[in-house]
C-alpha cells in the first residue's frame, strides 16, 4: 500500500463519521397514489425531512402548500391524501370525498385541507361540500377543515418555505446562538442585514435568521421574499412581555 494514500485508524474514523448515509424514505401513508403521468398537472413527491416519509402531490398548489405545512412551526406531521370521508349530499346522496391533506398541529388539533385552483373555487362547489362534511364527519378524522387556493399558498410563501426547511437541514448551533443573542434584545423592526452586521455576519448567519423565522421567535414583516433587505423583528414566543 502506498504510505501516502494510507490513512491512519483515528483519521479514516474521523472521516467516515463525516460522511452523510442516505436512508431511504418510507411510503407515503397516502389513501390513493396518483398516477405519475399526467398531461395537465404536475404530479410526484418530496419527503418530510423530520419524518423521512414520502408524501405524493397532484398539482404544483399541492406540492407547495406541502411546504408551507412542513416549515409551519405549529405543524407537527401532515398526512397526504388521506382515506375519504362519506357524507349526504343536499340531495340524500351518499358521497366521497379525499382531502388533500390533513395537518397535525402541535397543539394535538387536526386542520383537513382541500386545494383548488381559485378559478374553480365556485364551480367545484367544494365550500358546498366542506360545510357538509363539518356538520357530518366524527371529530375522530378532523377538527377544523378548509379550503386552500393560490391566492393563499403564493409562490413566495412557498419559496420561504423552502428557505425555511433548507435552514434547518444546514443548522449551524454556533451561528444560531449569536444570531439569537442579539435577536432577543429586539424592540421593533429591524433589517436582517443589520442584525447580520451585529452578531454573526455571514452565510452561516443569514440561514440562522431564517431559521429563528421558520422557530416563530423571528416574524418576517416586509413584503416578498426572505432576503437580506428585509426587515424581522421578535414575537411573543421570542419575548412575552412584547
Amino acid at each position: 500500500m502506498n504510505s501516502n494514500n494510507a490513512r491512519a485508524p483515528e483519521q479514516a474514523t474521523a472521516q467516515d463519521s463525516r460522511e452523510k448515509v442516505w436512508i431511504q424514505p418510507y411510503a407515503s401513508k397516502a389513501s390513493r397514489r396518483p398516477a405519475l403521468k399526467s398531461t395537465t398537472s404536475v404530479r410526484g413527491a418530496l419527503v418530510n425531512p423530520a419524518t423521512n416519509r414520502e408524501i405524493v402531490y397532484e398539482s404544483t398548489l399541492e406540492r407547495d402548500l406541502a411546504y408551507i405545512l412542513l416549515a409551519d412551526p405549529s405543524v407537527e406531521d401532515i398526512h397526504d391524501q388521506p382515506e375519504a370521508v362519506s357524507y349526504i349530499d343536499s340531495d340524500g346522496v351518499v358521497r366521497e370525498h379525499t382531502f388533500d391533506f390533513v395537518a397535525h398541529r402541535t397543539d394535538g388539533t387536526r386542520t383537513a385541507v382541500a386545494v383548488k385552483p381559485a378559478t374553480k373555487l365556485v364551480s367545484s362547489g367544494i365550500a358546498e361540500t366542506l360545510d357538509l362534511i363539518r356538520a357530518q364527519c366524527p371529530p375522530s378524522f378532523a377538527d377544523h377543515f378548509a379550503v386552500r387556493t393560490g391566492d393563499h399558498i403564493t409562490r413566495d410563501r412557498a419559496a420561504d418555505a423552502r428557505l425555511i426547511l433548507k435552514s434547518r437541514r444546514m443548522s449551524n448551533v454556533s451561528a444560531i446562538a449569536e444570531v439569537k443573542e442579539i435577536a432577543s434584545t429586539l424592540r421593533g423592526a429591524v433589517r436582517i442585514s443589520d442584525l447580520l452586521s451585529v452578531s454573526r455576519n455571514d452565510g452561516h448567519g443569514f440561514m440562522a435568521v431564517v431559521r429563528l423565522i421558520g422557530d416563530g421567535l423571528l416574524e418576517h414583516v416586509s413584503p416578498g421574499r426572505i432576503s437580506y433587505d428585509s426587515a424581522v423583528r421578535s414575537t411573543r414566543k421570542f419575548n412575552p412581555n412584547r
